[in-house]
């Protein structure tokens, strides 16, 4: 919660997420903190302007992004960089080609994503199926 207050600040980033349904169906923490976590998405992406949140159905094909979570981002100088997350911390990229090939895996991956509109009405089924 405490990061997430950089989208209410005088400049909020423009985020667009990809995130895979998997996630959303797997228990963690009891019924009603999965009610509450996939109720709060759905309602930060429907209230916030600058958040779009695109959900992969667990019957998509195999995609790239299956092989972990990355950001990529462009900072306000036009720099671009990228983050690969893992269990032991992550690791940020600049180069290049580093980053292109990201490119490449975002596109497929959201390419094989719901839109935005279909991503909220899924986020609302697994909150009601939590409840």
């Amino acid at each position: 919660m405490e990061s997430q207050r950089v989208l209410y600040g005088d400049r909020p980033p423009q985020v667009v997420a990809v995130l895979d349904e998997a996630p959303l169906r797997r228990r963690v923490g009891g019924r009603k903190v999965m009610c509450d976590q996939a109720a709060h998405l759905a309602r930060i992406v429907t209230e916030h302007p600058r958040v779009r949140l695109h959900v992969v159905r667990s019957s998509a094909e195999e995609h790239p992004a299956l092989n972990g979570p990355f950001i990529l981002a462009t900072l306000e100088d036009g720099a671009e960089l990228a983050f690969l997350g893992g269990q032991i911390g992550g690791q940020e990229l600049d180069q290049r080609a580093d980053l292109s090939r990201l490119q490449q895996v975002w596109e497929v991956t959201l390419g094989a994503a719901l839109p935005p509109e279909e991503s909220i009405e899924l986020l609302r089924e697994v909150a009601e199926s939590w409840s």
